[in-house]
């Protein structure tokens, strides 16, 4: 890798339920170039039992695949390295297993994501990658999850996940490859996907993409039985007599069809038939960008400051009516309190990027009542798709919201798995300290200079400045009892 460039590169980690893949990108000019590609079929989803609990064989095949990709991976920064996890691990019960192991294995920190998280970044792939005039569908069939997205250019209209996958399913109704395994295999997809179907059809697409292995397959299938690499019911229909033939799938000699995806293929073909009728569509185009190549470009939009995590917050600032001005007086106090505290507590760009989030978010609830706003604004952040968050930065964003004001109650903070107590703590004291700066929506606040030493967070004020901000005395002086409480010390003079 050292060898490759001397410029920026960024490289993307994809968990998939079927595979792990690995991109490696150059930062230029003029977008991203793609140095490098590495896949490993790890078939996680297969190590999933009925009572969602991953294996140890699994989990084992998952560690020695992040091993081998912590090595080619040693020429990109740790913080340019973005990993995300898909529907097998945000399944098991003891996700937490493998997450304890691969941090051991592998520098990066791994982000369980949404589905409608997956799905916005294989849009964002489809989109950054292809030619597209008017609305269009994608649609992803993983190992364990199927993904779709409808919209116009690089903006989203409708998002889903649905739990269907060609390795979940091939282990719950293939077990032989017969017409009856797939029956089974598209009455139980038209199942899963019929809450979405009317809406999908209802948005009137111009162009459908599928993406990943199983479209894929699929795609190279069709050609080598002479349908061209056009998706279509016909040549559907035609994989599917193929496949049922023992000797077919035994094949070694079909182009872009390996032993192991024929392994799945069959599931893939049932999945994608059905979803191909119920949503009455006559032709799927392959992408060959799938949810790796989205979480490229999502860095490097982040890269140039066009933060997807930013536009959502301002959307949620806008949908639930918040005093912007406000938001803005208790973002801009935090961000001093900050700065003076960043070098004390060893706090980085991220938990500046958290604070300043929460800040702008933190009166959401007052919409569904002022009692108890702070805890109906962190049930709304935890429980609403927020497009660009992992689920444990919505984590994060929930806790700064719900402890902003009222009792420091340390016990109600989760325990995650890359933000400690003691760093989620000491965000939430910075966001207390400076809503109870703004309690009276002053304004007129006086200067103050912040100094932070071990865990006393001390603020120094202009002369005389409690005569005039009795209100934001009082105010600073129940805070101080609050943070005392817990076990914290603020001083102000």
């Amino acid at each position: 890798m050292d060898s490759l460039s001397s410029e920026r590169l960024v490289a993307a980690v994809d968990l998939g339920s079927n595979s792990f893949h690995m991109t490696v990108a150059k930062l230029t000019s003029s977008g991203l170039q793609v140095l490098v590609r590495d896949r490993e079929r790890v078939r996680l989803a297969s190590g999933l039992n009925r009572k969602s609990v991953l294996d140890k064989e699994a989990i084992e095949r998952g560690i020695k695949t992040l091993r081998r990709f912590d090595a080619r991976l040693s020429g990109v920064a740790t913080e340019d390295i973005r990993v995300v996890a898909t529907h097998t691990l945000r399944e098991a019960k003891n996700a937490h297993e493998f997450l304890d192991l691969a941090s051991e294995h592998f520098r990066a920190q791994i982000n369980v994501i949404s589905g409608p998280e997956e799905a916005r970044l294989i849009f964002q792939a489809v989109a950054h990658t292809q030619s597209i005039d008017g609305r269009f569908l994608v649609f992803d069939i993983g190992g364990g999850s199927t993904e779709f997205a409808v919209g116009f250019d690089f903006e989203t209209e409708f998002l889903s996940s649905r739990t269907l996958g060609c390795v979940t399913f091939t282990k719950q109704f293939m077990k032989k490859v017969d017409p009856e395994s797939f029956a089974e295999i598209e009455l139980n997809t038209r199942k899963v996907i019929e809450p979405i179907v009317s809406r999908i059809r209802g948005l009137q697409v111009d162009k459908i993409f599928g993406t990943s292995g199983s479209a894929k397959g699929v795609s190279a299938l069709g050609s080598y039985l002479g349908h061209g690499p056009i998706i279509t019911p016909e040549s559907l229909e035609s994989c599917k007599r193929f496949v049922l033939k023992d000797i077919n799938r035994r094949a070694t000699d079909i182009p872009d069809v390996s032993p192991e995806r024929m392994q799945v293929l069959p599931a893939g073909i049932g999945i994608m038939s059905a979803i191909v009728d119920e949503l009455r569509l006559s032709q799927v185009h392959f992408c060959d960008a799938a949810l790796r190549e989205g979480v490229l470009y999502d860095m490097d939009d982040r890269l140039k400051a066009s933060d997807i995590r930013e536009r959502t917050a301002l959307d949620l600032v806008k949908k639930y009516g918040v005093d912007i001005d406000q938001a803005g007086r208790v973002r801009d106090t935090a961000i001093r309190l900050f700065a003076a505290a960043a070098p004390a507590w060893g706090l980085g760009v991220l938990d500046h990027q958290m604070i300043v989030w929460a800040s702008m978010l933190h009166e959401i609830g007052l919409q569904v009542s002022y009692s108890a706003y702070q805890r109906h604004g962190a049930y709304i952040v935890r429980n609403t798709p927020l497009p660009g968050f992992s689920r444990e930065e919505q984590a994060v964003l929930a806790s700064l919201i719900g402890n902003h004001r009222k009792r420091l109650d340390l016990s109600s903070l989760p325990s995650l798995r890359y933000w400690g107590k003691k760093r989620l703590a000491r965000l939430v004291r910075l966001l207390r300290i400076a809503h109870a700066m703004h309690v009276g929506r002053d304004n007129d606040v006086p200067k103050f200079s912040a100094f932070v030493e071990g865990g006393t967070v001390r603020l120094k004020f202009e002369e005389e400045a409690f005569d005039s901000h009795r209100v934001m005395l009082l105010d600073l002086e129940e805070e101080s009892r609050r943070q005392k409480d817990a076990g914290f010390k603020l001083v102000f003079e």
